[in-house]
């Protein structure tokens, strides 16, 4: 009888099925909220704003956390804008960007280092121009609030710094009186929504 019992035991333990822990969360990014700005200088004096359309977003997160652990980005820069014709048709050339060769700029993510509840270290391979470099930059998550109908909507902030010069973009011209026409620093600003469908979790963080 008792070896019954034991057998019975051992087929039930046998049997149990352990729960799969869950996995990432894929985000939605919502491109018409989301937007990529770049500054630099001009003669030194004032500065140049651009805008570089987000044509592909994906960002995953793990299953308890609103910090990305892999991002991946594609901007249009066929067509960046800067709200001035010559200077766009400059840009789009083979002196700057050569959008005919080099339609866009790519950035894949390698590690997320999350440096609190709202802020991490990204490191990554940014491709400018078909120049591949390693960089490393801060983003902020700026808040969540809950989605009608469930899920959340995030939105995190993100700034880089690079040298044009890095990326084959090395346009020397000089003003009339000798001043460098368009700076080598570049900023690139990144302000990014993205939303989820409904899970427990992300309806908790939101609150």
């Amino acid at each position: 009888m008792l070896d019954g019992i034991r057998v019975a035991a051992l087929g039930a333990v046998g049997s149990v099925t352990l729960a799969a822990a869950p996995g990432p969360v894929t985000w939605s990014p919502d491109l018409v909220h989301s937007r990529a700005e770049f500054t630099v200088s001009h003669l030194v004096l004032s500065k140049v704003w651009g805008h570089v359309p987000i044509r592909s977003l994906a960002i995953e997160t793990p299953p308890d956390s609103v910090i990305p652990e892999h991002i991946v980005a594609v901007l249009d820069v066929t067509h960046e804008d800067t709200d001035n014709h010559d200077r766009d048709t400059d840009l789009r050339s083979e002196t700057y960007f050569d959008i005919a060769r080099y339609p866009t700029i790519t950035f894949q993510s390698t590690s997320i280092t999350a440096q609190g509840p709202d802020d991490a270290t990204v490191s990554g391979e940014i491709t400018i121009k078909g120049v591949n470099k390693r960089i490393t930059f801060p983003i902020h998550v700026v808040g969540r609030i809950p989605e009608v109908g469930g899920g959340t909507r995030v939105g995190f902030t993100g700034e880089l710094h690079i040298d044009r010069r890095d990326f084959g973009i090395v346009d020397n011209r000089l003003s009339a009186t000798g001043v460098l026409l368009v700076g080598y620093d570049v900023t690139i600003g990144l302000t990014v929504e993205a939303t989820t469908p409904s899970s427990t979790f992300l309806h908790e963080v939101a609150h």
